[in-house]
């Protein structure tokens, strides 16, 4: 059995600025865009190419395929393009993979020689995922980037989309032959949508023989700058525009339906919602934790767990009570844990280091948010009713500990364990969490949470002993004194797997679900009701193909 890889960060990319205008990669002995226009290259090799703007107009969606982010000029020139030519109530996806993905001080500096893409460039990097592998989805208005950290081969491999326009934009065949081969172009047409078109730079006699046996039909044409030809090829079919799913009933007004609730928004599809008011959600606590879960193993799971991570850093930043983090290993086998993955850094230093001497992690990026705040604004234009509507074409179950009354007993097995929240005084500024956790509010400092299974009793009836366990535990790992405050405590219930992960996919009868995510329902709700909706929808997967089915009905 082979031994497991370990989760790093993609290698960045070796980077040579002495040219004027362009950065050079010194592993390919390429340059990234042309010194003679690189933007007015991207219009002609690509945007013109692939039939842009006018094979977008009148359709409801269009996705572009990009081999080769680099610097993100061509997704910058496309969503340019798109912004003054778009077809009304059109959405533009962008999909692409990189191996060796910049950093955004690089991308920012690559990008400076084009003032006027600035207004662009600017949202890009603000959002930037650094080279953490894996999916990442972006949202910039109507215009969504999907991008892919990983070897070209796997991520094909991984990505369920149906592309319209392919940029392939890597380095030259002679110095980077992989991505051209004949396996690499019989991938892409697997993923082509009837007519898809196809821009390049090159016109290598390889790759034009591998595209024609993939089933494109090729063409040579002018070129541009310093080179007299360029290529285009074409898929066979007519494109085919978005179907508009039914009106979606989602049952549950927790993080879990209000990310779907969002993600049916940005598509411009409203959702009624189901939810009983009086009912004591764990989502209704008073704060929350936006902070990675952690792997040692490179494995499916773990780089979703932290592109949902970053993903959710940019749904939550804007109404962040506080940002940054501290969490104290609560034994030796953790430190050193810490350690390990301190060396391995799947995650860059702003969000992740270990000191070492304090035995502390500090999580820089990790935040704090009001979920009141953060529901009360993402289901601000919906009315939620108590009313089931039995003859919905659509619907989506996304309650927590309810969710036991929708489905039969053998459905799927979930298990629910009860959680109590303590409210407590002490001297603590930073968020920290110990394997409990104490956030420190305006209120007083929240203590929490217990875990233990339903015993029979009325889960969310109070438990003088939790208190005494919640406030001991903060004494215990930070070695602050604390006594309990006189507002009353609360609890909840958490809904997991036996596998711990996430569950979602479409029920034998029809419905959908998503639940599962036991305490890290803010983390992970966002993109997995991203990644519903697209599969609803039929847009491109903000998730990796092998994520989908280890997180499907089980």
């Amino acid at each position: 059995m082979p031994a497991p890889t370990p989760l790093t960060q993609c290698d960045p990319p070796q980077l040579d600025w002495s040219r004027s205008g362009t950065p050079a990669a010194t592993d390919f002995g390429d340059i990234y865009f042309s010194v003679d226009g690189g933007l007015a290259e991207t219009e002609t090799v690509f945007l013109k190419a692939c039939g842009l703007p006018e094979r977008w107009q009148g359709q409801q969606r269009f996705t572009i395929g990009e081999l080769g982010f680099g610097s993100g000029l061509n997704f910058l020139a496309a969503w340019r393009m798109w912004e003054t030519t778009k077809p009304k109530g059109g959405r533009l996806h962008f999909v692409s993979i990189e191996k060796f993905p910049f950093d955004a001080p690089q991308i920012k500096q690559a990008l400076s020689v084009w003032p006027e893409l600035e207004p662009y460039s600017a949202q890009l990097i603000k959002s930037w995922p650094g080279r953490v592998k894996g999916f990442h989805r972006l949202h910039f208005g109507d215009v969504t980037l999907t991008l892919i950290h990983d070897d070209i081969s796997n991520a094909l491999d991984e990505l369920d989309a149906k592309i319209d326009a392919w940029f392939l934009d890597g380095f030259s065949p002679s110095k980077n032959p992989d991505m051209w081969s004949v396996e690499m172009m019989q991938k892409l047409a697997m993923l082509s949508a009837p007519g898809a078109k196809i821009g390049t730079f090159t016109v290598a006699g390889a790759v034009r023989n591998a595209l024609t046996e993939a089933g494109f039909t090729v063409e040579k044409k002018e070129g541009f700058g310093r080179k007299r030809h360029r290529l285009e090829a074409y898929f066979p079919g007519e494109i085919q525009d978005a179907t508009t799913p039914p009106t979606p009933t989602i049952i549950g007004a927790g993080i879990a339906g209000a990310s779907l609730v969002k993600a049916f928004a940005r598509r411009g599809i409203t959702a009624n919602v189901l939810h009983k008011a009086d009912h004591p959600a764990a989502s209704h606590n008073a704060a929350a934790l936006i902070k990675p879960r952690l792997d040692l193993q490179d494995r499916p799971e773990s780089r979703f767990f932290l592109g949902s991570y970053i993903y959710a850093l940019n749904a939550y930043e804007p109404q962040a009570l506080k940002i940054g983090v501290i969490h104290i290993p609560k034994s030796e086998a953790e430190t050193e844990r810490y350690i390990k993955l301190n060396n391995q850094a799947p995650l860059s230093r702003e969000h992740f280091s270990f000191d070492d001497a304090q035995n502390k992690l500090a999580l820089n990026k990790s935040l704090l948010i009001e979920p009141k705040s953060v529901l009360g604004d993402w289901l601000s234009d919906i009315s939620l009713s108590e009313t089931a509507m039995t003859s919905a074409e659509l619907t989506i179950l996304a309650a927590g500990f309810g969710i036991r009354d929708m489905l039969k007993d053998d459905d799927i097995p979930l298990r629910f364990s009860r959680g109590q929240l303590t409210w407590a005084e002490a001297e603590i500024e930073t968020p920290t969490t110990y394997g409990g956790y104490a956030l420190p509010l305006k209120e007083g400092l929240l203590l929490g949470a217990t875990h233990q299974r339903l015993d029979g009793v009325n889960p969310f009836d109070l438990k003088p002993e939790d208190d005494v366990q919640n406030l001991n535990n903060f004494e215990k790992f930070t070695g602050v004194k604390v006594r309990q405050a006189k507002a009353p405590s609360r609890a909840s219930v958490r809904v997991t797997t036996a596998d711990t992960l996430p569950m979602m996919g479409q029920l034998e009868d029809g419905r959908w679900i998503l639940t599962g995510l036991g305490s890290r329902g803010f983390v992970f709700a966002p993109l997995l009701a991203e990644a519903i909706v697209s599969k609803i929808c039929g847009d491109p997967m903000p998730i990796a193909k092998s994520v989908w089915d280890k997180f499907g009905i089980r």
